[in-house]
């Protein structure tokens, strides 16, 4: 009669978990949010302003020197929904030579 007993406990410890389980599966254990997700297509970011950025840019296409005024130009551009003139950007801050600098900034200042 004692291992019957022990026996109905194991199987009411196995039914318990098994509805805890269950319970999360259909519940979830979220964390309070409001259940609402970004949407699938999300829209481009609005046009940014880049005056400042070209302004600068024809800045360093006159001294041909990468100087502090180019500090943020690439992020900018990516802000923008501009990653391929991001990138452009990357390589003018690698330059150097100074008439490789102005030849790529204003051709990428063109580009804006």
């Amino acid at each position: 009669m004692v291992t019957s007993l022990k026996k109905g406990s194991f199987e009411m410890y196995k039914l318990g978990y098994a509805c805890v389980l269950l319970s999360f599966m259909l519940v979830g254990c979220g964390g309070g949010g409001t259940g609402e997700t970004a949407p699938a297509n999300q829209e481009t970011p609005p046009a940014q302003d880049l005056s400042a950025v070209k302004t600068s840019l024809n800045a360093i296409a006159e001294t041909g020197v990468v100087d502090s005024s180019f500090f943020g130009i690439p992020e900018s551009l990516e802000q923008a929904g501009k990653p391929e003139l991001a990138e452009e950007a990357k390589k003018l801050g690698s330059m150097t030579n100074p008439n490789q600098v102005k030849d790529a900034a204003k051709k990428l200042a063109d580009k804006l």
